[in-house]
């Protein structure tokens, strides 16, 4: 009666405060209504990107190395991979390890130019990398050439068959790969032969005797172009061809006096020296040597 009396003394109705409660607890409805319907808006949307597979993208690359990556072969060595989990082969040169979960794999480094391929899957993803690891042992060292046998001989004789040995300083196998001689006044280098001709291998016969790692050299003379192995100037140089005519190339830097006495005059040589290690490794020096001068009738 006295909230009555109060409500109409202020001159509203009770019905009307009625209504109002009543659209308050409408519009607090509808509004729990809007939050759930974005909530189940939200998991809709989460749902249906993990069904067409949006989450975690695939990594586009993996990243290995090996540590440590040079060193006296053959030498001990870990390969690493940075990649989510998953499955890792590792293809090494002689051989294939895996598929495996281990990320890591060590191995045995045994060439100067040792590389290995890693790769990655998790199923759907395939991503590779890869390693490689060189060699610091040392290299062999050219001491020095030897002309005929002769210790102390250092000159070269124009047109004369010349033995050039090479004079290494190595504790583990080597090989001579090439020798080449040129003279300062001469248009093009020497011809060098490794009698008996023997493909890759460089030798010389002298004496008698078969000779590793040396070469035979007629200071002066470089044979014409042929379509095989260049002429030498004697019939003693198995395997290399003949010939009765004039094959020196030479000659002509050189005129003939009237006479026909050619003139060929002292000149700075080079005698240039290439070895190779068991590891495949090239170690190149060069010598100066003077070559006489010589005068005769062609």
């Amino acid at each position: 009666m006295q909230e009555s009396s109060l409500l109409r003394s202020q001159g509203q109705h009770p019905s009307h405060s009625r209504a109002s409660g009543v659209l308050r607890r409408m519009c607090y409805t509808a509004s729990a209504m809007r939050r759930l319907r974005f909530a189940l808006l939200l998991l809709c949307v989460g749902m249906a990107g993990h069904l067409l597979g949006c989450g975690p993208s695939a990594p586009t690359s993996i990243t290995a190395w090996i540590t440590p990556h040079d060193g006296r072969i053959p030498y001990t060595a870990t390969i690493y991979c940075n990649a989510p989990e998953g499955f890792f082969t590792f293809e090494l040169p002689d051989s294939t390890i895996g598929p495996q979960a281990t990320s890591s794999l060590d191995v045995t480094v045994d060439s100067a130019n040792w590389n290995a391929k890693v790769i990655w899957t998790d199923g759907e993803t395939t991503l590779w990398d890869r390693v490689t690891a060189t060699a610091n042992n040392p290299r062999p060292t050219i001491l020095g050439v030897r002309i005929n046998g002769i210790s102390n001989l250092w000159q070269l004789e124009p047109l004369e068959r010349t033995l050039i040995e090479v004079i290494v300083d190595y504790g583990d196998d080597w090989r001579l790969t090439s020798i080449a001689v040129e003279g300062s006044a001469s248009s093009a280098p020497f011809t060098v032969f490794y009698p008996p001709y023997e493909a890759g291998v460089c030798h010389a016969s002298w004496n008698g005797w078969i000779l590793e790692n040396a070469a035979i050299v007629y200071p002066v003379y470089a044979s014409i172009d042929t379509d095989g192995l260049p002429y030498t100037m004697s019939g003693i140089d198995v395997g290399y061809p003949t010939s009765y005519r004039s094959t020196n190339k030479l000659y002509d830097d050189w005129p003939a006096t009237k006479e026909g006495k050619l003139e060929i005059p002292a000149q700075d040589g080079l005698i240039t020296v290439t070895v190779e290690d068991k590891l495949g490794r090239s170690t190149t020096k060069v010598f100066a040597i003077p070559i006489q001068a010589c005068d005769f009738f062609r």
